[in-house]
């Protein structure tokens, strides 16, 4: 996998993971928990974004469309 997809797959997993951290955090009163599910939340959030500004040049290049399509109709 390229580094993008890396951060991105990271990012959702941080997504997936920040919901139920603040659920927690809140039911059991605890701020330092609710605080880390906030902070997950907002690294899923930012981290897509700083993809788009990393370095691609050492990124494989794809041939996508139609009619490289690998897939059997």
């Amino acid at each position: 996998m390229d580094k993008k997809l890396k951060t991105e797959t990271f990012a959702f997993l941080l997504f997936l993971a920040a919901f139920p951290i603040i659920s927690w955090g809140t039911m059991a009163g605890n701020r330092l928990i609710w605080w880390l599910g906030f902070i997950c939340l907002i690294a899923g959030g930012l981290l897509p974004v700083w993809t788009r500004y990393m370095d691609h040049s050492g990124d494989r290049i794809r041939d996508v469309g139609m009619e490289f399509d690998d897939r059997p109709s």
